[in-house]
């Protein structure tokens, strides 16, 4: 695929999303969203894409835009293989983050009275054994992959742990959020990829049965008990929503968080200074972990639908018109952050989009929080000359989670 120049920037969605795929735009996102940003200031803005961060925000808040995407996601499979993807496309619909108003209130109140900071705060020492419990198994004699090895497993470890999953199911538990990740963010999904994710969920869906119907005989402290109990107004998760909604915190649990250490990692490694500066500053770390968010966002995308004919930030749009709002083009926006393209852990504020605006505000963003707090300045204190065995990660070849495949490091 060509290199990003500003012609090809006032493109519509489609192209620009296929451009991000791309090497050159898995490599460096943010090249692309400056050239997109210098076709608009020319007058050639890209079509039914917003990457502002007034216009970003803005749309997030917008309750009068559709959430549920499922049926863009599952687009491009041919009419057999849509027919194959039944349980899938059953279990995306039951996802929270992919229904609107008023299905999305009913299930994101019983979800936040399941997910309580409570929750969270319990994960403490878990998250802390964990990460000593990695650490310790880290090769210290040669090249050490953190993210195989430390960021990936950890979130999994520590998800698995709060919904009450056995410690024998857990790694078919990863799997099969790994394989929804790859059928969302994909942006051209396969028949195969389907296939994958069809067949997980299935199984996934047996799991959290038996799962259930062994808590709701004993409850315990588990999240998943949390979510088998929570209600409102004598309303509760069905069967299927509960199956699909663990499966969702699963996901979203570990890959945010997954991406945000990795991520994090790395960019302090390719900026020395201020990891010494963190590292010879406890205090920092809140700060830190906020402009690791904001520089290289673990979720670069977000979708949604028009209801409606109507205008938006200056876009016309028919009803049923996708709309892409480019998270990691927002939060490198220099009307909203001076010198964005620096990494200033010191930078306040920070009202960075990370974990999205508004209705769809992350419910993980607390767990992904304590989990930085926790692995970073341990890992810093561990490995304080640590250093990238190689510069140029591999990305993985997703639109919406940006993170690395793997992450080499000498001591």
């Amino acid at each position: 695929m060509a290199e990003p120049d500003a012609a090809s920037a006032s493109a519509g969605a489609g192209a620009l999303l296929r451009w991000l795929l791309s090497p050159a735009g898995l490599r460096d996102p943010y090249r692309v969203h400056r050239e997109i940003r210098a076709a608009a200031d020319a007058g050639r803005p890209p079509r039914r894409v917003l990457f502002r961060y007034g216009d970003v925000r803005a749309a997030l808040q917008d309750r009068e835009l559709r959430a549920d995407r499922v049926s863009a996601i599952l687009r491009p499979l041919p009419p057999p293989a849509r027919a194959e993807a039944a349980l899938l496309e059953r279990t995306l619909r039951d996802i929270v983050v992919f229904r609107d108003p008023p299905a999305h209130r009913r299930l994101r109140h019983l979800l936040a009275r399941a997910f309580t900071p409570a929750v969270v705060e319990r994960a403490g020492p878990a998250i802390a054994a964990e990460t000593d419990r990695l650490l310790d198994a880290l090769d210290i004699g040669g090249v050490m992959d953190l993210h195989r090895d430390l960021t990936y497993p950890l979130p999994a470890i520590v998800v698995a742990a709060l919904l009450g999953v056995p410690a024998a199911d857990r790694d078919a538990f990863r799997a099969w959020a790994r394989d929804l990740v790859l059928v969302v963010g994909s942006g051209a999904l396969t028949p195969a990829a389907a296939r994958r994710a069809a067949a997980g969920a299935a199984r996934m869906r047996g799991l959290v049965a038996r799962l259930a119907a062994e808590r709701a005989a004993d409850p315990g402290p588990d999240l998943l008990s949390a979510m088998i109990e929570a209600t409102g107004d004598g309303d509760r998760l069905t069967p299927a929503e509960l199956a699909a909604n663990a499966l969702f915190l699963m996901t979203a649990g570990h890959e945010t968080a997954t991406n945000m250490l990795s991520n994090g990692v790395l960019t302090l490694l390719r900026h020395p200074g201020r990891r010494e500066l963190l590292a010879g500053d406890p205090s920092l770390l809140a700060g830190a972990a906020e402009e690791m968010l904001r520089y290289e966002s673990p979720v670069q995308i977000a979708a949604r639908v028009a209801d409606r004919d109507r205008e938006l930030c200056g876009l016309e749009l028919k009803a049923g018109d996708p709309v892409v709002l480019l998270l990691g083009a927002a939060n490198r926006d220099p009307d909203a952050f001076p010198d964005p393209d620096r990494f200033d852990i010191t930078r306040s504020p920070n009202p960075h989009l990370a974990f999205s605006h508004g209705a769809h505000f992350c419910l993980g963003a607390a767990l992904a929080r304590a989990e930085a707090a926790v692995v970073l300045p341990r890992l810093l204190e561990r490995f304080p000359q640590l250093r990238l065995a190689e510069d140029d990660v591999p990305w993985q070849p997703t639109l919406d989670f940006r993170g690395p495949e793997r992450l080499l490091v000498r001591r």
